[in-house]
């Protein structure tokens, strides 16, 4: 494949309500939806009470605001970072509650039941709006990716989808990890999302560049930004067609151990 041929998530015109429908509505592709939405859910349920602290950034692919239900009930200010115009306005869209948003109810309301809480869904939404404080564009072409904005450093970090979309090669990726580790207090968790070996995604037939790259390269990687692995699951992809193609999701709860 003709990688210059593919577009970038943070460069080209992303449709969120597209993105959201073939990844992680209701309606997508059963093995897609158990792949992208369950298996993060699930992980995320399995340690949210252990991840607390005063202030979490999510730094997530498209509009999605799924993963954030499990654990942001622990932390009272909540940063959402976004590296898509298109999807920042549709989040902010989603804080208001506007009419022609995309409904995430049922995100809330799967997240309740895995919980074993069926009936506390809407208290989980309401919930998450009132702790997200801000919502800030992301640009890892810059120095300071939140420029002119300066943050805080944050108790978690929540990264879901995006190195692979973003970095182009694997010096980006380790440029790019090492801004990600600068948002976080030493002592600070990191909580990694994403696809081993991925090639390409697909928006209305438009092909979109994924950088591949394996367990090895990403635990040196993290490392060598001051961050060590403490955990990784993954699951091996059964779709690999011409909608997407990654061999493996994988998630990793890590700390920052090193570096300022």
């Amino acid at each position: 494949m003709d990688q210059s041929a593919l577009k970038y998530y943070h460069l080209h015109h992303n449709d969120p309500k597209q993105l959201h429908e073939k990844y992680f509505s209701a309606a997508a592709d059963y093995k897609i939806f158990e792949e992208l939405f369950i298996f993060p859910v699930k992980q995320l349920i399995k340690i949210a009470g252990k991840i607390k602290g005063e202030s979490l950034i999510d730094l997530s692919a498209t509009s999605n605001i799924s993963h954030l239900l499990p654990i942001c009930a622990g932390f009272k200010d909540i940063t959402i970072l976004e590296c898509s115009d298109s999807c920042i306005v549709e989040l902010e869209k989603w804080m208001k509650k506007e009419q022609d948003v995309i409904d995430w109810s049922y995100a809330a309301q799967i997240v309740a039941a895995l919980e074993g809480n069926s009936d506390k869904w809407e208290e989980k939404e309401a919930s998450l709006r009132q702790r997200v404080k801000h919502i800030l564009k992301c640009d890892f072409e810059r120095d300071n990716p939140t420029d002119p904005v300066v943050l805080q450093k944050v108790d978690c970090l929540v990264i879901m989808y995006i190195l692979e979309l973003v970095s182009k090669d694997h010096d980006a990726l380790y440029r790019n990890v090492r801004k990600i580790s600068s948002m976080l207090k030493l002592g600070g968790r990191l909580l990694l999302f994403g696809g081993f070996n991925s090639t390409f995604y697909t928006v209305n037939g438009d092909l979109f560049h994924l950088l591949p790259f394996d367990e090895p390269c990403i635990r040196k990687t993290l490392l060598e930004a001051g961050i060590t692995v403490l955990h990784i699951e993954m699951i091996e992809s059964k779709v690999r067609n011409e909608i997407a193609n990654y061999e493996h999701i994988y998630f990793i709860d890590a700390v920052k151990d090193r570096g300022n």
